[in-house]
């Protein structure tokens, strides 16, 4: 999909559009000295771009979507995680 490291690692639930089939790219997420994660916008105003998501991957999401839902049924809002992996408990 043309996405460098610190963007995948930056996607957001709030960037993913699985109606229309999109993904939004405006931030990127690094890690500085291995302790502490930079959250910044991407390096460019042409870094800031939507990308079609491919079928197989809108449907890859939608599983990894509602198995995250079903973990976090039950769990405390403040122990959720809006990132993508949320395996920060």
């Amino acid at each position: 999909m043309g996405l460098r490291p610190a963007e995948v690692c930056g996607i957001q639930w709030s960037d993913i559009d699985l109606g229309a089939a999109t993904l939004s790219v405006a931030n990127t997420r690094t890690l500085m000295g291995n302790r502490t994660v930079v959250e910044k916008d991407t390096k460019s105003m042409a870094g800031e771009r939507v990308l079609p998501l491919p079928a197989l991957v809108r449907e890859a999401l939608r599983a990894f979507r509602a198995t995250q839902a079903r973990q976090e049924k039950g769990t405390r809002a403040a122990d959720t995680c809006s990132w993508m992996n949320s395996a920060r408990r």
